[in-house]
C-alpha cells in the first residue's frame, strides 16, 4: 500500500484525522522524580517487612517457651516481651533483660537481640530520610528550572497562568531565588501536564494533520513549525463589540436591519425567538410573539427579501413611501419592534472572527459620500468613524498574526499587542458603560492561543489503525443506548406522539413553545424533562415516571451485559483482569437494539496508541468538527460539504454561541440560524427556522425534525465548547436530532446505580477487539487516602503515603483525578455550566502522578485538599509516558472520525 492509498483508505473510514502531540518530551518527567529518595523508601518498607515478619516468628517460639516457665515474677515480662515482638515495637526497660535473655532458649535470645540490633538499624534508616530528602530537594528543584526553561512550555504558562508565568520569568532570571512552596509545586503539575496530556486548549499541546503511509510505527512524532493562533476568549466578546460598533454615535442610524432570522408567521402572531444564538447563560432564546398587523406583515415580508438587512433611512424611505411626514411614526414603529427582538441590527459579517474586520470596514465605508449626510455634525462624525475604524483595524492585525511558538519574549509581546488593541477600543466608549468596562479589564487571560501546525506533525501507519477503526465503528454502534439526549427524546415522544400523530407536523417553534410549557411545569414530568435535558446524566432511566424511559433500562443492561464480567458498578476490591470482550458479543446485542435506539451517525475517538492497542480516552462529535476546527485555525480553506441530495439533512449552527471555541470551518452541508448582531453571508446553504417541523419518525417511532417538504433534518452541534452551553431551543434540536454521543465508551456509575462510595473499588481494564475501552482504575473516599499531618516531617509522610500505596497495590506511576459529591438532579439544575465547570474542569480531568517524585505527590495531597473533594480515583497510566524508549519521546493521541456509511 502507498502512501497515497494509505490516506485514501483511512480518509474513507475515519475522515480527515488529527493528530495532537504533548509540548514536551517525556524525558522531562526524569528530573521530576527523586530515584534515591524512592530507593531510600523502598529500602526502608522493605526492612519494615522483614523486621515485622521476623519479630511475629520470635513471638510464635517465645509461645511455646513461655508455656515451660515458671510462674514466678519472670513469666508475665516474656509475655510482654512477646506481645512487643509480635507488634514490632521495642520492647519495654522490664522486658528484655539479660536476667530474661538468660531464661529463655539460646536460640531465641540471639534472634531477640538481633531483631533488636535490626530495628536500630531501621530506625538509621528512617532518620536519614529528611537528609535524602534533602538532596532530592536541590537537585529536583534544579531539574524542575531547567524544564521549565524551555520556550514552548514558558509560551504556554503565559498564557494559562500569567502570574505563575511571571513567577517562572523571574526564577530564570535568577536561579538563585527559589519560588515559594505552592509556585514550585504548581509548576511541576503544570509540567507533568505538558509532557503527558494533550489538552488542545492551550499551546502546550501541538495540533496538526495526520501524514498517512502504508506501515511503520503506529505514531511517530516529528519537529515542525509551530504558530500560535489567537482567539478572543471572553464571552460574546465580539458579538459585543459588533453591537458596541453598531451603536456607536458617529455610526448612529447607519446601521443595517434585519428581520430575526427565527421569525415566521403563525396565526395571527409573529413568532420568533429573542436572542436566538445567544449563549444560553445569558438568557437567550426566548419565544417572543407580536400580533401580525398588517405593518408588521409587510415589514417582515419586505426584510425578508433582505437578508443583509436595510439601513434605518433605507428602511424608512421604503415604508413611507417618500412620505417624510410619517418618518416619526415609522421610526417608532421600528424601535418598538427593534426592542422586541422581532428586528435586529447588524454588521454584514458572516461569522464572529470575522468581527474586527468586518467592522472596521464597515465603518471605514460609513465614511465616505453620504455616510453621514443626516448627521448634524457630519465632518466631526466622519473623524471619529474613520478614527474608530483604524482603532479596529488595529486590533485586527495584532489579532490576525500568527507567531512562531519559539521566542517566549516576541510570543509575548504578540500576545499582549492583541489586547492592547482591544484595550484602545476603550477610548471610543463612555466611561461607565458596560463597553467601557468590558475593554479596560481585558488582559491577556481573555486571549485563548492554540498551538498549531499546518504541516503534520506526525506520520501514522495505516496497518497499525485499520483495526482499530474497524473496532470504534463497532462502539459507535453500540453506545447508542447511551446517547445522553435519548431519555429526554423519549419522554418526549411519550408526552408529544399522539398530539402529532393526530395533528400532524408542527412547525419547530411551535412546538418549542409547547416544550417549553412542558419544560417548566411544577410536576414530576416538568422536573424529570429538565433533569435529561439539562442534567442528563443525573437521572437513571430506570427511575423515569415515563414508562418510554423505564424501557430504555433494560436496553442498556443488556448492552452491559455483553460486557461481563466486567465489573461495572460492583468493583470488588481486588478485581482481576484485564477483561476481553469479543467484538461477537457486542454486535449480537447491537442487532437486538429496537428501532427507538437509533444508531450515532458520527463521532470522533480520541485514542492513543499503546502497544498493538488504541486506548480511547474520550469520544466527542465526530462529522469532520475536529479537523474542521483545525482547518480554521491554520487558515487552511477547503471546499466544503455538499449535500448528497437524499438522507437526512445535516446542518450546523450558524452561531457560536459566544465561544470561540466553537470556530470552525464549514464541515456540514447545511448551516442553521446565525450569530446575534451579525447579518453576512458566506455561500453556506442554509435552513430557515420557518423549514422545520417537528414529526414522528416512522422508521424509529421517536419525534424527529423534518423540513416542510418531508425530509429528515439533523440539526449537530460541530463546535468544540460543551454541549451545557447551549441555550435552549438550539439544545432542543439536538435533542431532537439525535446526533450527540456519550463522552466515554463506559457510561460512569450513575449515583443512584453505583457502589457505595465509603470503600474502595476497583475497575479492571476493559478491551475490545483492538481497542482498550477503559483503563484499569481503583476507587477510594478522599478521607482514605494518607495526607500530612500537622507539624509532620514531610518524608515522614511520604513514607506513610509509600506504605498505604503498596499496601493497597496502587502502580507507582498513574493518573489521578478527584470528585466531589455526586448532585442530585435539582442541585445540578441550579448550578449553571460556567461555575459548574470553573470549579470541576481541572480536577475530574486525569493528572499525572508518580508517586517517586516528592513533587508531584506536594501537588496530589494538594489536590485531595480541596473543600469538597469526596472520591480520588487512580487510574493506570496506559500508555506510560515515563516507559519511552526514547528521550526525545513526545505523548500523541489521534482524533479519529467514524461515521456510518460513506462520507457525507
Amino acid at each position: 500500500m502507498s502512501s497515497a492509498q494509505a490516506s485514501a483508505w483511512i480518509a474513507g473510514v475515519t475522515g480527515d484525522a488529527v493528530v495532537r502531540v504533548a509540548g514536551l518530551a517525556a524525558a522531562a518527567l526524569d528530573g521530576l522524580r527523586s530515584p534515591r529518595l524512592a530507593a531510600a523508601l523502598d529500602d526502608v518498607l522493605a526492612r519494615r517487612d522483614g523486621h515485622r515478619a521476623e519479630g511475629r516468628a520470635l513471638a510464635e517460639a517465645l509461645h511455646a517457651v513461655i508455656g515451660d516457665l515458671p510462674r514466678d515474677g519472670v513469666r508475665p515480662r516474656v509475655i510482654g516481651l512477646r506481645r512487643a515482638l509480635h507488634a514490632g515495637r521495642r520492647p519495654g526497660a522490664g522486658e528484655w533483660t539479660p536476667e530474661i535473655a538468660g531464661r529463655l532458649p539460646a536460640e531465641v535470645s540471639r534472634g531477640i537481640a538481633g531483631w533488636l540490633a535490626d530495628a536500630a538499624t531501621l530506625a538509621a534508616a528512617e532518620d536519614r530520610l529528611p537528609r535524602v530528602l534533602a538532596a532530592e530537594r536541590e537537585s529536583g528543584l534544579n531539574a524542575l528550572l531547567k524544564a521549565a526553561t524551555d520556550p514552548g512550555f514558558r509560551i504556554a504558562l503565559g498564557g494559562t497562568s500569567p502570574v505563575l508565568a511571571a513567577e517562572l520569568e523571574k526564577w530564570i532570571a535568577d536561579p538563585r531565588r527559589t519560588p515559594r512552596t505552592g509556585t514550585t509545586t504548581t509548576l511541576a503539575r503544570y509540567l507533568a501536564r505538558a509532557v503527558t496530556k494533550t489538552s488542545p486548549l492551550s499551546t502546550f499541546t501541538t495540533s496538526g494533520p495526520v501524514l498517512w503511509r502504508a506501515g511503520g510505527p503506529a505514531v511517530e512524532t516529528r519537529p515542525v513549525d509551530r504558530s500560535g493562533a489567537f482567539e478572543l476568549s471572553y464571552y460574546h466578546i465580539r458579538e459585543n463589540i459588533a453591537a458596541f460598533v453598531l451603536g456607536h454615535p458617529a455610526l448612529s442610524g447607519r446601521a443595517p436591519i434585519a428581520l430575526n432570522a427565527s421569525a415566521q408567521r403563525l396565526g395571527e402572531q409573529v413568532v420568533f425567538l429573542r436572542g436566538f444564538g445567544m449563549l444560553g447563560l445569558l438568557g437567550g432564546e426566548r419565544y417572543c410573539a407580536v400580533p401580525a398587523r398588517p405593518s408588521v406583515l409587510a415589514l417582515v415580508e419586505l426584510l425578508g427579501r433582505e437578508p443583509e438587512g436595510l439601513p434605518r433611512h433605507v428602511l424608512r424611505e421604503r415604508l413611507t413611501a417618500g412620505d417624510t411626514s410619517l418618518n416619526e411614526e415609522v421610526d417608532a414603529f421600528l424601535d418598538h419592534l427593534l426592542d422586541a427582538g422581532l428586528l435586529v441590527p447588524g454588521l454584514p459579517v458572516a461569522y464572529p472572527h470575522e468581527v474586527l474586520v468586518g467592522a472596521a470596514a464597515w465603518a471605514r465605508q460609513r465614511t465616505k459620500g453620504e455616510a453621514h449626510a443626516l448627521s448634524a455634525a457630519p465632518e466631526q462624525a466622519e473623524g471619529k468613524a474613520r478614527a474608530l475604524s483604524v482603532a479596529l483595524e488595529r486590533a485586527a492585525a495584532a489579532l490576525a498574526v500568527r507567531p512562531a511558538v519559539g521566542d517566549p519574549v516576541s510570543y509575548r509581546a504578540r500576545r499582549e499587542a492583541v489586547v492592547s488593541g482591544l484595550r484602545e477600543l476603550a477610548g471610543f466608549a463612555v466611561p461607565g458603560d458596560p463597553q467601557h468596562a468590558m475593554f479596560t479589564t481585558l488582559t491577556t487571560v481573555n486571549v485563548r492561543d492554540t498551538a498549531v501546525a499546518a504541516e503534520p506533525p506526525a506520520i501514522c501507519s495505516a496497518r497499525a489503525w485499520r483495526p482499530v477503526a474497524g473496532d470504534l465503528d463497532l462502539i459507535r454502534r453500540w453506545i447508542a443506548p447511551f446517547a445522553p439526549h435519548l431519555p429526554a427524546r423519549l419522554a418526549l415522544t411519550e408526552l408529544f406522539g399522539d398530539r402529532l400523530r393526530e395533528r400532524g407536523p408542527l412547525p419547530v417553534i411551535a412546538f418549542y413553545r409547547e416544550y417549553q410549557r412542558a419544560v417548566t411545569a411544577e410536576d414530576e414530568i416538568g422536573a424529570e424533562l429538565r433533569g435529561s435535558v439539562v442534567a442528563p446524566s443525573a437521572l437513571h432511566p430506570e427511575d423515569s415516571v415515563l414508562d418510554r424511559v423505564r424501557r430504555l433500562s433494560d436496553v442498556m443492561a443488556d448492552a452491559l451485559a455483553a460486557l461481563s464480567p466486567y465489573p461495572l458498578n460492583a468493583g470488588e476490591p481486588g478485581t482481576s483482569g484485564p477483561v476481553t470482550v469479543p467484538a461477537e458479543a457486542l454486535r449480537t446485542v447491537i442487532a437486538a437494539y429496537p428501532p427507538w435506539v437509533p444508531e450515532v451517525r458520527s463521532i470522533s475517538a480520541y485514542v492513543q496508541p499503546a502497544g498493538g492497542s488504541g486506548v480511547v480516552n474520550a469520544l466527542g462529535t465526530g462529522f469532520g468538527s475536529v479537523r474542521a476546527r483545525l482547518d480554521h485555525l491554520t487558515g487552511w480553506r477547503g471546499t466544503g460539504v455538499a449535500d448528497p441530495g437524499a438522507g437526512p439533512i445535516y446542518a450546523a449552527f450558524g452561531s457560536r454561541f459566544g465561544i470561540s471555541l466553537n470556530d470552525h470551518r464549514r464541515c456540514l452541508p447545511y448551516q442553521l440560524g446565525g450569530t446575534p448582531g451579525l447579518i453576512g453571508r458566506d455561500g453556506a446553504a442554509r435552513l430557515r427556522i420557518e423549514d422545520l417541523v417537528v414529526r414522528l419518525d416512522e422508521e424509529s417511532g421517536l419525534l424527529g425534525l423534518a423540513t416542510t417538504g418531508g425530509r429528515e433534518v439533523r440539526v449537530v452541534h460541530t463546535g468544540a465548547a460543551a454541549r451545557e452551553f447551549l441555550p435552549p431551543f438550539s439544545l432542543l434540536l439536538t435533542v431532537l436530532s439525535g446526533d450527540v454521543p456519550p463522552l466515554t465508551i463506559l457510561p460512569p456509575p450513575h449515583p443512584s446505580r453505583a457502589a457505595p462510595r465509603d470503600r474502595r473499588r476497583d475497575w479492571t481494564r476493559l478491551v475490545v477487539g483492538a481497542l482498550v475501552a477503559g483503563r484499569a482504575q481503583t476507587r477510594f473516599p478522599a478521607g482514605d487516602v494518607p495526607l500530612p499531618r500537622q507539624g509532620e516531617e514531610e518524608s515522614r509522610f511520604l513514607l506513610r503515603l509509600a506504605e498505604w500505596r503498596r499496601a493497597e497495590g496502587i502502580p507507582r506511576r498513574c493518573f489521578f483525578r478527584t470528585r466531589p459529591e455526586p448532585q442530585s438532579v435539582d442541585e445540578r439544575l441550579t448550578t449553571s455550566p460556567a461555575s459548574w465547570t470553573q470549579t470541576q474542569e481541572k480536577w475530574h480531568k486525569p493528572m499525572y502522578l508518580d508517586f517517586g517524585s516528592w513533587l508531584l505527590v506536594r501537588g496530589f495531597a494538594a489536590a485531595l485538599r480541596r473543600p469538597g473533594t469526596a472520591l480520588v480515583t487512580f487510574e493506570e497510566a496506559l500508555p506510560d509516558p515515563s516507559a519511552a524508549q526514547s528521550g526525545d519521546h513526545h505523548v500523541a493521541e489521534l482524533v479519529l472520525d467514524v461515521t456510518a456509511g460513506s462520507p457525507l
